[in-house]
C-alpha cells in the first residue's frame, strides 16, 4: 500500500515492537546472559529508544504555551497512557497477590509507582516523566535551537559515565538503570527537536549511506563493548541493556536511518502498519501471552532444541496473538473502553 509520513512511523512503531517481543522472549525462553543472547540482543537494543524518540516527535505537536496548555496535555496523555498502565498493573498484581495468597498495600504502591508489576512497564513511568519535563524542553528548544540539542546530549552523556561508574565500580551507589528519565531523555529530545523540523530534512545519497555504515559501525562497536563487559568486568546483566555507550550511539543511527531513508518505502506490508498502531496495546499485554507461550512449547522439546526457531516462533506467536486479541476486542468491545481503559 502506498504510505505517507505518519504511516511510516507506525510501520517504523511496528518494527520497534517486534523488537520489544524479541528481547522479552530471550529472558523467559533463552538465557539472557548468555554470549549468544547478548551478542543478539544488540540488534534489538534502538527498540526503546525508537519509542522515545517517537513519544517526542508526536508531543512536539502540542505546544504548550500556559498552564492550561499544560493541564490538557498531561490530561489527554493520562488518559491515553495512565489508565491502561493502572487497569494492567492492577490485573496483574492482584493476580499474583491471589495466587500467593498475600497481598502487600506499600509493595502495591511501590510497583505502580515504578512499573514492578511486570517487566517493561518502567516505560510508562519514564515516558510519563518526560511528559511532565515538556514545556521545559520546549521552551529550551525555542531559546537556545541547536545549543539545546547540544545540552540535553552532553547532559546524557554524562549520566551514562555515572551509571556507567556505579554499575561496574560501584564508586557511588547503585543507581538504577531504566528509572528515572535521565537514561533516555536524549530520545526524547531528539524527537521534539526533529519534528519542528521534519520537512526540512533532506541528504544527499552519500549521507544516505553513510548512514548505513554508521549503524553497522556502531553495531559493532556494540559487540566490542559487550566482550569487554564480559572478559574484563564479568557484567552481563549490564552488557544486555540499551543503556550503554555503543548502544547509544547504535540507537541515534538507526533512528536517524529511519529519518534519512524514508523517502524510499514507498509500499510497507498492511500488516505491519497496523502492528505498529497495536503497538501500545502489545506492550501491555505481550509478556503475559509470551509466559504462557513458553509453559505450553516447554513440553516440544524438538523446538527447544533449536534455538533461532524456538526464538522466532515465540515473537511471531506472541506478536500474532496480540494482534488477534486486540483486533477481537476493538470489534467486539466499546471504542471508549478498548482505548482508555484496555489501551487498544
Amino acid at each position: 500500500m502506498h504510505i505517507n509520513r505518519d504511516l511510516l512511523f507506525d510501520s517504523f512503531r511496528g518494527i520497534a515492537i517486534i523488537a520489544v517481543v524479541a528481547i522479552h522472549a530471550i529472558y523467559l525462553g533463552g538465557d539472557p546472559h548468555s554470549p549468544g543472547f547478548l551478542y543478539y540482543r544488540q540488534f534489538l537494543n534502538f527498540c526503546v529508544p525508537a519509542f522515545f524518540f517517537m513519544a517526542g516527535y508526536w508531543a512536539s505537536k502540542k505546544q504548550i504555551n500556559s498552564l492550561e496548555d499544560y493541564k490538557e496535555f498531561l490530561k489527554r496523555k493520562f488518559f491515553r497512557i495512565g489508565l491502561p498502565y493502572l487497569f494492567w498493573s492492577s490485573v496483574l498484581i492482584g493476580c499474583s497477590a491471589l495466587t500467593a495468597h498475600n497481598f502487600d498495600g506499600s509493595e502495591t504502591i511501590f510497583k505502580l509507582l515504578t512499573g514492578g508489576a511486570i517487566m517493561g512497564y518502567y516505560f510508562v513511568i519514564v515516558i510519563a516523566q518526560l511528559y511532565i519535563l515538556t514545556p521545559l524542553l520546549q521552551y529550551i528548544n525555542r531559546r537556545f535551537n541547536w545549543y539545546a540539542l547540544a545540552l540535553v546530549f552532553v547532559f546524557n552523556l554524562a549520566v551514562l559515565y555515572i551509571l556507567y561508574l556505579s554499575r561496574l565500580f560501584h564508586s557511588i551507589g547503585h543507581l538504577p538503570v531504566a528509572l528515572p528519565f535521565y537514561s533516555w531523555l536524549i530520545y526524547y529530545e531528539f524527537g521534539l527537536f526533529t519534528a519542528q523540523r521534519y520537512s526540512r530534512i533532506s541528504v544527499s545519497s552519500g549521507w544516505r549511506i553513510s548512514i548505513l555504515v554508521a549503524i553497522l559501525v556502531s553495531l559493532l562497536a556494540s559487540f566490542f563493548e559487550v566482550s569487554v563487559l564480559l572478559d574484563r568486568y564479568g557484567r552481563p546483566d549490564f552488557a544486555a541493556f540499551a543503556v550503554k555507550y555503543s548502544s547509544f550511539v547504535y540507537s541515534v543511527f538507526v533512528i536517524l536511518g529511519f529519518l534519512f531513508w524514508k523517502g524510499y518505502f514507498r509500499y510497507l506490508p498492511r500488516v505491519l502498519i497496523t502492528i505498529g498502531r497495536y503497538s501500545f496495546g502489545i506492550y501491555l499485554i505481550h509478556f503475559i501471552i509470551l509466559f504462557w507461550l513458553v509453559r505450553l512449547l516447554e513440553k516440544l522439546d524438538i523446538i527447544i532444541t533449536l534455538v533461532p526457531v524456538y526464538q522466532l516462533v515465540l515473537v511471531a506467536v506472541t506478536t500474532g496473538v496480540c494482534f488477534v486479541l486486540i483486533s477481537t476486542a476493538k470489534k467486539l468491545l466499546p471504542e471508549f473502553f478498548c482505548a482508555k481503559v484496555l489501551g487498544f
